[in-house]
């Protein structure tokens, strides 16, 4: 991560934190494993390969028309010993998946979101930097989250960027934990 791009995520200023019940939401979009992971502990290079693909421009100018915005997301999928983490961007549940793209249903749930008040795309900060900036700011709103997001019910952590026409004039930022009970592990069992 270079200094100005850390420098820049700290400075960003928390707009507000709430917990509140989110709706379903459909994901359009690329799907990496750990191993895809920069060395600096981000999905840079995943995200690059994803601003490359033909289809984007096309999904981006469809929502546009349609909602007046397009967005992006990064979604990481914990599970006990691993993750995915998924480049995409949210959309209703009728637009069609682009040929080589995957589909991923975001259950409804209750989530913690952390709204930055200065919303910029930095997908060369670390995911655990940004994760760990979430649990912090909920550890001080006093909002209890699962401690382990790979036992949990619901293993989400979300970033989504919105934007009306470009990612260099975002015009909102969120990052959200799901909040759920944790699964006992197979491991507790043992004892």
């Amino acid at each position: 991560m270079s200094q100005t791009s850390g420098r820049l995520f700290k400075e960003g200023k928390i707009d507000k934190m709430e917990i509140s019940t989110k709706a379903p939401l459909t994901i359009l979009g690329q799907v990496a494993l750990a191993h895809d992971i920069s060395a600096n502990g981000s999905y840079y290079n995943v995200w690059q390969d994803f601003e490359a693909e033909a289809a984007l421009p096309r999904l981006d100018q469809e929502l546009i028309a349609q909602q007046g915005t397009s967005n992006r997301v990064g979604l990481v999928v914990f599970a006990p010993d691993g993750y995915q983490y998924w480049t995409g961007v949210a959309v209703p549940a009728t637009v069609a998946t682009p040929q080589g793209w995957y589909r991923y249903q975001l259950p409804a749930g209750s989530a913690f979101d952390l709204v930055q008040e200065s919303p910029q795309f930095l997908p060369q900060v670390p995911i655990n930097y940004k994760l760990n900036q979430v649990y912090e700011a909920a550890d001080q709103a006093a909002v209890k989250l699962p401690e382990s997001l790979g036992h949990a019910e619901l293993p989400f952590f979300l970033e989504q960027l919105t934007f009306s026409e470009s990612l260099d004039a975002p015009q909102s930022q969120i990052y959200r934990i799901y909040d759920s009970p944790e699964i006992d592990a197979f491991e507790d069992d043992l004892d």
